[in-house]
């Protein structure tokens, strides 16, 4: 097994803070980690340390920059995984939440039901592959 690089260390050291507790010790976890990853936009644990900061932000009762951070998270992903992604409906559904604690009513609205249409465009696309795959070959398929 190999060791875990300086930003898996802060980030994992952030959620045991953030699961005793203590938000504000995890906050500067998860902030030490973030200069440490940002050179890497394609860094699956950069999205994981933004969205585990902004969670951390808004339990501490500061939904400005839970809002900020979550936003750049979800920029991250966008960027990296494309904007119809299934992976970027909880972090739209973490952004609802903040957003309808900050009274931003329309921006919380907007992202529910972006996170709902991903969600239902991965379901579908989920039910055709399953029904590709009980159908069995195509003509074409079979007469190759």
């Amino acid at each position: 097994m190999s060791a875990k690089s300086k930003p898996e260390v802060l980030c994992d050291l952030g959620m045991e803070c953030f699961k005793k507790g203590d938000t504000a010790k995890s906050i500067k976890f998860f902030e030490q980690a973030l200069p440490l990853l940002e050179g890497d936009a394609t860094n699956s644990l950069l999205v994981t340390a933004l969205l585990n900061l902004g969670v951390s932000h808004m339990v501490a009762g500061d939904a400005d920059k839970s809002a900020a951070t979550l936003e750049r998270a979800l920029a991250v992903q966008e960027a990296a995984l494309g904007e119809h992604s299934p992976e970027l409906a909880g972090t739209l559904q973490n952004l609802t939440v903040v957003y309808s604690k900050l009274g931003r009513t329309e921006q919380a609205v907007g992202c529910m039901q972006r996170a709902g249409e991903i969600e239902s465009r991965a379901a579908a696309q989920a039910k055709v592959a399953e029904l590709e795959a009980a159908a069995g070959p195509t003509v074409e398929e079979e007469c190759r």
